[in-house]
């Protein structure tokens, strides 16, 4: 039986596409994953999945000090990728990004051993950047990205066939004649976005039945009448087929998912110095189709928030009628044939 490596961590947008393809792979394939001590352990490690740690530090944008360790701790994670790539033996790594990717990949590279990568931002992060020079194949969300590597390949997101469904979460408290709002602060939550929704949410409750995905240790308020909050939630796509609105920032995981699943979005980008750049990136997209509206968070303030929630509201059928002239994509078939393909015929390793 060949083998795959999966490598991958961080946030949830790291790890989830990489859950995705293992649910068809790990049929016919034997599978490991290389991670951090990040949440993708939990997360692999509840799926009866061989899972290898390896030390990893990310960039601190704005902090020198705090990156001066950064050549020290890579090389330490490339030696230790390396040993465990020796040992397992793999076929081809995928590569779905974060920090913790990047000395997989460059181990591979040192290997010979194939590797597959995606992106799923509007622009190439750090580790990315990187991998394209080592990988035979980057996958990306974004078509115009393929003009800067004959070895991209657009494919769009990778979704579960789960997305395909359209059976909504049960056990919610909501009221039938109101609309619902989905909002979510990222994979480990914002405290941002909480305080201003728990500073109008005794406003949004008369008009909204609102599902509040708040992050761990964020929640404030237990579940009561149509206020339904949850640290997180198993079956995300449950949840957008039970919303109107999806409110949050604009990763690409929350955005591509919502657009999938054709939700109009109020974006809030995070533009400190934690980030690149690539929300902003992503919510201006989504607004330039007309699917989304973008508040800036310099400029954000409790009475904004709400206006716009309902301005939103009042405008359901027009964002229902811009989504009806957009293609929508699910890469996971794409990338499935890419990776079987690439397995069974090495002259498609270039």
């Amino acid at each position: 039986m060949k083998k795959i490596v999966f490598t991958g961590g961080g946030t949830l947008g790291h790890v989830m596409p990489n859950l995705y393809l293992i649910e068809d792979l790990s049929k016919k394939y034997e599978i490991n994953y290389i991670g951090s001590n990040g949440l993708e352990k939990n997360m692999v490690g509840n799926k009866n999945i061989n899972f290898y740690e390896i030390p990893t530090v990310k960039l601190v944008r704005g902090k020198i000090l705090k990156n001066l360790k950064i050549p020290f701790v890579l090389i330490k994670s490339i030696y230790k990728a390396k040993k465990l790539l020796k040992e397992i033996k793999p076929d081809i790594i995928f590569s779905k990004g974060g920090y913790v990717s990047l000395p997989v990949c460059i181990a591979g590279r040192m290997l010979n051993i194939p590797i597959i990568a995606h992106e799923s931002d509007y622009s190439f992060g750090l580790s990315n950047k990187i991998i394209l020079k080592l990988c035979n194949k980057m996958c990306v969300n974004f078509e115009h990205l393929t003009n800067k590597d004959k070895k991209i390949i657009y494919t769009g997101p990778i979704f579960s066939r789960e997305y395909e469904m359209t059976e909504k979460a049960k056990k919610l408290k909501l009221d039938k004649n109101k609309q619902t709002l989905l909002i979510v602060g990222g994979s480990l939550g914002s405290k941002k976005i909480n305080e201003l929704i728990y500073s109008i949410l005794n406003d949004l409750l008369k008009n909204f039945n609102v599902i509040h995905i708040t992050g761990k240790g964020n929640k404030k308020y237990d579940s009561f009448d149509n206020y339904n909050a949850f640290e997180s939630f198993n079956n995300m796509v449950e949840l957008y087929n039970s919303c109107d609105i999806v409110i949050g920032r604009s990763g690409a995981g929350v955005t591509s998912e919502s657009f999938y699943k054709k939700k109009p979005m109020l974006l809030i980008p995070l533009e400190n110095s934690a980030t690149r750049g690539d929300q902003l990136l992503n919510a201006k997209f989504y607004e330039n189709l007309g699917v989304a509206e973008i508040l800036r968070e310099p400029d954000l303030n409790a009475n904004k928030l709400l206006t716009t929630i309902k301005n939103i509201s009042k405008n359901l059928v027009k964002y229902k009628d811009n989504y009806s002239h957009i293609k929508l994509v699910n890469g996971r078939q794409t990338i499935l044939k890419l990776i079987d393909e690439m397995l069974s015929n090495n002259s498609l390793i270039k």
